[in-house]
């Protein structure tokens, strides 16, 4: 369930998309680079996040900030942006729009995300050859996050959105453990 500052940074985000692909050449790719770039400056100095958030400080200095930080850095649109978040005393949403307008414009580009887990590092051809059958079988694009997790013990788990497909030797000792215990 989203937060109530999540739900609004959709609304912005939803906005903010459809002016990207608007936009006479699709700058929708651009937004997000932008949007990722803020929440990493914004994450790695918190006081640039107490300004922001400040109550005291108005919206005409943190327009200023924002502006001499990021003009010619980021897209035109994506500084409107922020500026309009300035005058709306909304910058508090910044930490939530990425992400939302990630989950946007990832559904706009059919791009679905999975997370591959192993036991140990998976050499790179293996990981092609799974990313390219997933793709394959999807019918869609894919960003393909690979993590591994030694507690694992063997085998391989895969999570695509909700789902999660356990094939590693834990999830399969685990079911063992439940069937016995439940005799």
């Amino acid at each position: 369930m989203k937060t109530e500052l999540a739900r609004s940074a959709s609304k912005y985000a939803a906005a903010l998309l459809e002016l990207a692909l608007e936009a006479p050449d699709d700058v929708s790719d651009f937004i997000l680079a932008d949007l990722q770039l803020i929440s990493q400056v914004v994450e790695s100095v918190p006081e640039f996040s107490t300004i922001l958030n400040h109550p005291a400080i108005a919206s005409s200095v943190k327009k200023d900030l924002l502006s001499n930080l990021f003009a010619g850095h980021i897209n035109e649109l994506t500084l409107r942006l922020l500026n309009l978040l300035a005058d709306k005393r909304r910058l508090q949403l910044l930490s939530h729009l990425e992400r939302e307008y990630k989950q946007l414009w990832q559904t706009k580009k059919q791009i679905v995300t999975a997370t591959l887990t192993s036991a140990y590092t998976l050499p790179p051809e293996a990981v092609q050859v799974i990313k390219s059958k997933l793709i394959a079988r999807l019918g869609k694009k894919l960003e393909l996050a690979v993590a591994v997790d030694e507690s694992l013990l063997g085998g391989m788990v895969l999570r695509i959105g909700d789902q999660v497909l356990d094939g590693s030797l834990k999830g399969k000792l685990q079911v063992l453990e439940r069937a016995l215990c439940s005799v």
